[in-house]
C-alpha cells in the first residue's frame, strides 16, 4: 500500500502547476491533502475521478 500526504499550499495553485499531471505519475493508494484552502466547488472532482479517485 502507498500513502502521500502532500502540504499542497492551495489546491488551486497546485492544479494550476501541474498536481494532476503529478498524481498521475505518482499513483498511490492513499492520498491525503492538506491546506487545500478550498470548497468543493472550487476543484473539478471528474479530474480525479478520471484518475481513479
Amino acid at each position: 500500500m502507498r500513502i502521500i500526504s502532500y502540504n499542497v499550499n492551495g489546491i488551486r495553485a497546485a492544479i494550476k502547476k501541474g498536481f494532476f499531471d503529478w498524481l498521475a505519475t505518482n499513483p498511490a493508494d492513499v492520498i491525503c491533502l492538506q491546506e487545500t484552502k478550498a470548497t468543493e466547488g472550487d476543484v473539478d472532482v471528474k479530474q480525479l475521478e478520471k484518475l481513479g479517485f
